[in-house]
């Protein structure tokens, strides 16, 4: 079933968000609600969430959050895998339809009423696209809604496996170009499956992913990638790879491997 979740519009998140900048992780538990006096619902589309589910949601979420050290200090290990959990839990217990989810005012209600406390400490003193919904590759919650939403593959035994082919930084390079790319949960399981079939070792792992996403936008005006079947898509996106694998190794001049050779190596030859 989907739900339709309430929305914190901007006249009222910011003044939120500013005010919060001045709290301490502890006061900001205290501010936590399930509710919002100027929050608001589209007219049509589904039922309201109740405050039962939102307070589970908040719940799972801390719990979560527990795990790598909220309230107190953590890491980037530790929050790298909060992050991936985080990913999972939300998809999987949220019962957003993608169109709804779409809408950022929902996650500044989710950042800043539901879980104020756990946003500003997984993002001390945040700059205001992680809170604020405004930028949805940069939100708290809501980027990794997005990020199990695009490689959910639910006929697959663990079907968020996928959340940890690749991490944080090299995922939003990808759904940063979502018009072309990043929105297409499809191309996006099938770049993630090839990618994570080459053996990169040796290579500049973020020069040879950018090369790689340049390649596709110049190739996307040009195929329509979501009309290939599978095994047709996986063959264009392992050429794709080939050629700039072949690319990032001549740049490198290293003499140590014979060129042909190192590229059959990357692709398990």
């Amino acid at each position: 079933m989907s739900f339709l979740y309430p929305r914190l519009l901007a006249g009222q998140a910011v003044p939120l968000y500013e005010r919060y900048q001045q709290l301490s992780v502890g006061e900001l538990t205290k501010c936590a609600a399930t509710r919002h006096t100027s929050a608001v619902y589209v007219a049509t589309g589904g039922d309201r969430v109740s405050e039962t589910k939102l307070d589970e949601l908040r719940d799972l979420v801390v719990s979560l959050a527990e795990e790598a050290g909220f309230p107190g200090a953590s890491d980037r290990e530790r929050r790298a895998a909060f992050d991936r959990r985080l990913a999972t839990a939300v998809h999987a217990s949220m019962g957003l339809a993608p169109a709804e989810a779409a809408a950022g005012d929902i996650w500044a209600f989710v950042a800043l009423v539901l879980l104020p406390d756990v946003s500003y400490w997984r993002y001390p003193q945040p700059p205001g696209d992680r809170v604020l919904g405004t930028d949805l590759t940069r939100h708290v919650v809501g980027r990794m809604w997005w990020r199990a939403q695009l490689i959910h593959s639910p006929d697959e035994p663990d079907p968020y496996a996928a959340l940890n082919i690749l991490g944080e930084d090299a995922f939003d390079r990808i759904y940063s170009r979502r018009r072309a790319l990043g929105g297409s949960p499809y191309l996006v399981k099938t770049i993630l499956k090839v990618w994570d079939s080459l053996d990169l070792r040796g290579l500049p792992y973020r020069e040879t992913l950018e090369d790689f996403l340049k390649r596709l936008l110049r190739l996307a005006p040009f195929v329509l990638f979501e009309s290939l079947p599978p095994a047709s898509l996986e063959a264009e996106l392992r050429a794709v790879a080939r050629d700039t694998v072949m690319a990032v190794l001549a740049g490198l001049e290293d003499g140590r491997y014979d060129l042909s050779h190192r590229v059959d190596v990357v692709f398990g030859g």
